[in-house]
């Protein structure tokens, strides 16, 4: 039963629509990408996170119940999803230029787009991993279901900023 719940709570790796309880409170996450497309440093869009749910569970009736809590944060960690796969294209598309670029003077070191692939295929794996500990870490108790749906919310969350500002520190 606790691994089934485990599963049920964890995105897979192929962005599916969410399931119908997360739909209907998506409503209040409008906010989630409205904070991020308008920040304008990492540290701004950190301050973005946990703001939908916030909202939502301030709104809705059982918002703050174990089990409103719970989806609140997967409404969240769902918009943050839909802005992962909005914009990875993008990150993509910048690494192969930056490989179009260095491939003409160090041919051996033009490996950006495969590398960042390869990292986020990574990725999807280790937060689902990480998830399912936090989930465990609960035992039998209901608090279980929001550390699970908040870690995989902050952990999507930091990984569209991560990806979004990776350049930052090149930059300076």
């Amino acid at each position: 039963m606790k691994t089934a719940l485990m599963l049920a709570l964890l995105p897979l790796a192929a962005h599916a629509e969410p399931q119908p309880a997360v739909a209907a409170l998506m409503q209040y996450m409008d906010i989630t990408s409205a904070c991020f497309d308008g920040a304008e440093d990492s540290a701004e869009a950190g301050a973005c996170v946990g703001q939908g749910a916030t909202i939502c569970m301030e709104t809705e009736q059982d918002g703050y119940t174990t089990v409103g809590m719970m989806f609140c944060t997967l409404a969240e960690n769902e918009a943050w999803d839909v802005l992962l796969n909005r914009d990875f294209g993008s990150y993509m598309e910048y690494a192969r230029m930056g490989d179009d670029e260095m491939s003409a003077l160090f041919p051996e070191f033009a490996n950006g787009a495969d590398s960042l692939l390869a990292a986020q295929r990574a990725w999807i794996p280790y937060r689902d991993a990480q998830c399912a500990l936090e989930y465990s870490l609960w035992g039998e108790g209901s608090m279980r279901q929001t550390a699970g749906a908040s870690c995989l919310m902050d952990m999507t969350a930091k990984r569209v900023i991560y990806l979004r500002f990776m350049t930052e520190k090149i930059r300076g």
